[in-house]
């Protein structure tokens, strides 16, 4: 069979080819956080050793074990693990590039569940560091048969002076799609996030 294309249908080829090839980036509809934007850090942030992530929750430092999954929250990540806690220093880091996801636990054991990432991922990721490492949580959400999902969404740093910084990721909480979770389950956008940063940081145009 030969194909034959249509001045329409080419056009329409290379505007999907060109789709494929560009940023990722979410439109501005579904994310008001655009590459470009600056992200300032007002007050030191300690990695822990042998972590990659400190979590910021209500404008408070957390921790793993210690941040509430059924509200909104933020995390600061760096690239390499380091034996020692890794302060990252109060800065204006540029956001390369916007990235928008979605969590899902998956069953692991009766009592236990793994939070598992990309699961249902809006636009799809080039590279396994998109996701974050797996968080063990105890599944204390019953028993419906819907596994509850966290929507993210990943704004990627660049510093000169700190080049070890990855990312800033941010979530909504945990639902199982009832609409009253909301809007603590929504994706959290420029005005969420600073309000989970509070005085640790802001998000700015």
């Amino acid at each position: 069979m030969t194909l034959v294309f249509t001045p329409v249908r080419l056009s329409l080829l290379l505007a999907l080819l060109s789709l494929s090839a560009c940023s990722l980036t979410p439109p501005k509809s579904m994310m008001d956080v655009q590459a470009g934007y600056t992200f300032t850090l007002k007050k030191p942030v300690t990695i822990p050793r042998h972590d990659a992530r400190a979590f910021i929750q209500d404008g408070q430092m957390t921790t793993h074990h210690g941040f509430n999954r059924y509200e909104q929250h933020c995390e600061l990540e760096v690239k390499h693990l380091s034996d020692k806690p890794q302060v990252v220093q109060p800065g204006t880091f540029t956001i390369t590039k916007v990235r928008i996801d979605s969590e899902a636990i998956a069953s692991a054991m009766p009592q236990t569940r793994y939070l598992a990432a990309n699961q249902t991922s809006l636009f799809p990721q080039t590279t396994m560091t998109d996701a974050p490492a797996s968080r063990l949580l105890a599944d204390n959400d019953g028993g419906d048969g819907i596994d509850p999902t966290m929507d993210l969404v990943y704004l990627y740093l660049e510093s000169k002076t700190q080049p070890n910084i990855l990312r800033l990721t941010c979530a909504g909480s945990l639902s199982r799609g009832n609409p009253l979770d909301a809007p603590r389950s929504q994706r959290p956008q420029q005005k969420q996030i600073n309000k989970i940063l509070g005085r640790y940081g802001e998000v700015a145009p």
